[in-house]
């Protein structure tokens, strides 16, 4: 008698075309979970302060929610400000043409062709900030998200000055005397080192939710208050980390 015949175990054939639909399923999920990830434009349009680091320049600008010219992908948005103005204080700002939202609440400011000005990502106090190759740190201000609570009399006073947080090096007194164009004065106690002396810090001011002293050669030092009601200088990663805190 014959031996039994075994048949064979036919396995699937994937063909070409779904192979193709599946690699092209995987690369889209992540480039989905991106896009889910932007914001409406309605949740970020509003009127800004554009600043330097120093907080002395400054150009006042308002993104929409209205998308600029025809239809595109990604869609693009209208952005409003006094291009004169803005010319002398914020260079690139003559760049500005639109603005789209970018994932993680970001803001994207685009020039006339799209082509990306900068990028600016969300900090605290309603301020974004972006850094420009080259150029430098610039902050975005959103006034109405920023601190109503915080007026300047809330910050006079003696602050003690560190690198490392619990390691005070010296003492900052922060003055209700005004030294014109809405600023106070600051003076630096006795004994600071001489990395803190050479900063010069004579005169400080608010920016929306921030915090920035000047010094006698006309540069600044931004500081975003912290949890603890104390405050760091940003960006922090930019030279030796600097805190403020209440003695």
């Amino acid at each position: 008698m014959p031996a039994p015949r075994r048949l064979a175990r036919c396995r699937p054939r994937v063909g070409a075309g779904a192979l193709a639909l599946a690699v092209a399923l995987a690369v889209a999920a992540p480039a989905r979970a991106q896009e889910s990830d932007i914001p409406a434009p309605a949740s970020l349009a509003a009127d800004y302060r554009l600043t330097n680091a120093d907080g002395d320049r400054m150009c006042l600008l308002t993104l929409s929610e209205k998308p600029q010219g025809r239809a595109r992908s990604p869609a693009r948005f209208e952005v409003a400000l006094d291009r004169q103005a803005c010319a002398g204080a914020i260079l690139f700002s003559v760049d500005i043409a639109s603005w789209s939202p970018g994932p993680g609440n970001a803001i994207r400011l685009q020039g006339p062709d799209g082509a990306l000005v900068a990028e600016f990502t969300e900090g605290v106090g309603g301020t974004w900030e972006a850094l420009r190759e080259g150029d430098g740190v610039y902050f975005l201000v959103n006034p109405r998200l920023a601190d109503p609570a915080l007026h300047a009399a809330d910050l006079v006073g003696v602050w003690d000055m560190a690198e490392q947080a619990g390691k005070p090096l010296c003492r900052l007194e922060l003055t209700d005397a005004e030294a014109g164009g809405g600023t106070f004065r600051a003076r630096l106690a006795a004994g600071c080192p001489a990395r803190l002396v050479a900063l010069a810090p004579d005169r400080w001011r608010l920016d929306g939710g921030s915090l920035v002293l000047l010094t006698a050669r006309g540069e600044g030092l931004r500081f975003a208050a912290q949890e603890d009601g104390g405050w760091e200088k940003v960006p922090p990663e930019e030279g030796k980390p600097l805190l403020l805190s209440r003695p």
